[in-house]
């Protein structure tokens, strides 16, 4: 269901709510764009977000809706949904802040509502495009197809997308090791690869159906990918090669409708996947070969129920229920010698069970509470190498309380409990042979329990101008990173908890017309968050960064860092854009070993579009031109690193290449 909001976008509407923004087709004429994901990327201050891919339906939804609703896709992430928008099906984008009747925030604070033309139309959209690497002149191309026809109350879709996956550090570099205790020094010469190319079908069909609306959406996709890493010793090469694989098939059930004054969401998806990898290292005096096949499945049920009370309040409730398997096997061999692994063969079921409330209540015209509770609880059973099965009961309130001060200001304030997800792959034994190693399998790992703080001012100017700061406290329970486990080889690294930990951010979103600076139609669009993590090492006892990667979905690398600075030249149709970022500093902390990973210096690209008509348009773009090395540092101990001593500090550096980005994209009907 559409908020029932008055478009306000260019006119100052007082019956418009003051937590409601409304963006007119007319905010977005100058930059022509293409798709509805072309819209939301010129929203002010507005940070698009995709969600994330855990088991489960709530919790995982990114910040945009379609008609007030969620794509009901998990496979098929939202921004490739939103790409396949035409902006010209899209009759306005409301930005909603804190809530609004009618309307599933989906956990966010802030969501973007795209609300999309009734008329009748069919369209035919072809892209394709190209990423060529300047030094070595390999190309990644991508061909899609894909149709959208709406009639009456009917829409239908489909796509077809040969597309290619690439690694945008590949590139030639250096691989030196220091002998610590005898100071030896040696650099070699090293080379990377790394490129794949996948197929997706895309296919849905909405339909009136018992006085309200059905959906019913198809994803069918493959995704390979094959990456090569070559130290070139005097004694021989070594090299270090990964090929994986990723098969996906995924089914949605979707019906929304009205029952009696209440509105009724129900949600059926089945999902199944299966993932190989084999990563194999060859050289003159040593050969390593890992090989794991995976096969999971998640089948979920959802229902929701919303009623309004009066005009100021809306309550909602309902179930999910949820099931999940993984069948993994995996195998590791040493100069041919088969090596047992921690948990290298398992299966692991989860059957969980959720039930939620909430309520949205505007007790003044300047005030919105929307307050409520999910309580989860699950089963999660292992067999293979170790048969168990764990109990996990978690309550998660949240409440958010947004104060609209005026029509450009807004504050608000939050309070969470998050709990992450056990993510299946860490009960399985895995292998990065060109990075941290082999890792075991920890059948005893425990979800992550966030208690989450937040405050937000939001300041909109100048018409296409607007500030958000937000500060957050997130008090860390369980935190998920690397321990030792022990099998009959030895003892490994493998994701468990270490204890308690905190993070603290700093995120600010701005975006800057630049017409005061004589820039007609210039743009300028940051983000920039700031984070601090600490937590005790349960080697050292010292207090510590987290891991990056290992927490649950929440990314804790200690900063972001983006500005994007675009114009629009309605006289020439075109626009031309400069983006940077400042990429990663991250360290990651095992039992004998310590990571550094970063790139220096920071990504920047340029770019042009050209849009002559409606139906074409075209974009050639120039990035990593400041070609960033990839630089990984691992720091070796005799044994765990509080009693051992550092024996060998190990360099790869990986020179990266400038990457020329062609598109062209034609519209039909």
């Amino acid at each position: 269901m559409a908020c029932a909001c008055v478009p306000a976008a260019y006119a100052d509407n007082a019956s418009e709510p003051e937590n409601v923004l409304v963006y007119q087709l007319a905010y977005f004429a100058d930059a022509r764009p293409n798709t509805a994901y072309d819209m939301i990327q010129r929203l002010p201050a507005f940070t698009f977000g995709d969600g994330n891919t855990e088991r489960g339906f709530a919790g995982t939804a990114g910040n945009v809706v379609i008609d007030g609703q969620r794509p009901t896709s998990k496979s098929d992430d939202l921004q490739s949904v939103l790409n396949r928008i035409p902006a010209s099906n899209v009759e306005r984008i409301e930005v909603i802040r804190g809530g609004a009747q009618g309307i599933d925030m989906q956990g966010q604070t802030v969501i973007a509502n795209v609300i999309l033309k009734k008329a009748d139309s069919t369209q035919i959209i072809a892209q394709a495009d190209t990423n060529f690497w300047l030094d070595d002149h390999h190309s990644v191309p991508d061909l899609s197809v894909q149709y959208t026809q709406h009639t009456g109350d009917n829409i239908f879709e489909a796509s077809l997308k040969r597309f290619g996956n690439f690694d945008d550090s590949v590139g030639r570099g250096t691989y030196s090791t220091l002998d610590v205790p005898t100071g030896a020094f040696q650099e070699v010469g090293a080379h990377s690869t790394g490129r794949g190319a996948g197929t997706s079908f895309t296919g849905a069909a909405t339909v009136p159906m018992f006085d309200g609306q059905f959906k019913a959406n198809l994803l069918l996709q493959d995704s390979p990918f094959h990456s090569t890493l070559s130290y070139y010793f005097p004694t021989g090469t070594q090299r270090i090669g990964d090929d994986t694989s990723s098969h996906t098939g995924e089914l949605g059930l979707h019906w929304n409708g009205n029952v009696g004054s209440s509105q009724l969401e129900t949600l059926v998806l089945q999902r199944l996947e299966r993932d190989t990898d084999h990563n194999a290292l060859s050289s003159p005096a040593l050969t390593q070969d890992f090989r794991s096949r995976n096969n999971t499945g998640e089948t979920i049920a959802r229902a929701t129920l919303r009623h309004p009370v009066g005009t100021t309040m809306t309550l909602e409730g309902g179930l999910e229920g949820a099931y999940n398997f993984l069948d993994g096997i995996s195998s590791y061999a040493e100069n041919g010698v088969a090596v047992p692994l921690p948990s290298a063969n398992a299966r692991v079921e989860e059957k969980r069970g959720e039930a939620f409330a909430q309520g949205t209540w505007k007790f003044d015209p300047d005030w919105l509470l929307e307050a409520g509770a999910r309580f989860e609880y699950s089963k999660i059973s292992e067999t293979g190498g170790t048969d168990q099965s764990r109990y996990f009961f978690y309550p998660k309130p949240r409440a958010v309380l947004t104060w609209s001060v005026d029509k450009k200001t807004q504050l608000r304030l939050r309070y969470e409990r998050v709990v992450g997800q056990l993510d299946f792959g860490n009960f399985i034994a895995t292998s990065s042979l060109g990075g941290n190693g082999l890792q075991g399998g920890n059948p005893n790992l425990k979800p992550d329990q966030h208690t989450q703080y937040e405050f937000s001012y939001e300041r909109h100017f100048w018409d296409k101008g607007a500030l958000v700061v937000s500060l957050m406290h997130d008090q860390i329970k369980d935190v998920v990173d690397n321990v030792p486990v022990t099998s009959a080889a030895g003892t490994f690294d493998a994701p468990g908890n270490i204890g308690n930990g905190k993070l603290d951010q700093l995120d600010v979103e701005l975006t800057l017309p630049l017409d005061w600076l004589g820039l007609e139609n210039g743009l300028l669009k940051s983000t920039n968050i700031f984070r601090r993590t600490r937590v005790k090492d349960p080697v050292t006892g010292k207090e510590r960064f987290i891991s990056p990667g290992l927490s649950g979905n929440q990314s804790v690398r200690p900063q972001d860092v983006e500005f994007t600075l675009t114009q629009d030249i309605p006289s020439l149709k075109s626009t031309w854009e400069i983006d940077y970022f400042n990429g990663w500093d991250e360290h990651y902390y095992q039992i004998e070993q310590v990571r550094h990973r970063r790139i220096p210096p920071a990504l920047v690209s340029v770019a042009w579009i050209y849009k002559p008509t409606s139906e074409w348009s075209l974009r050639l773009e120039l990035d990593n031109m400041a070609r960033f090395e990839y630089e990984n540092t691992f720091y070796d101990y005799a044994g765990p690193r509080d009693i051992a001593p550092l024996t060998e500090i190990d360099e790869r550096r990986i020179k990266s290449q400038p990457r020329l980005y062609v598109e062209i994209r034609k519209t039909f009907g």
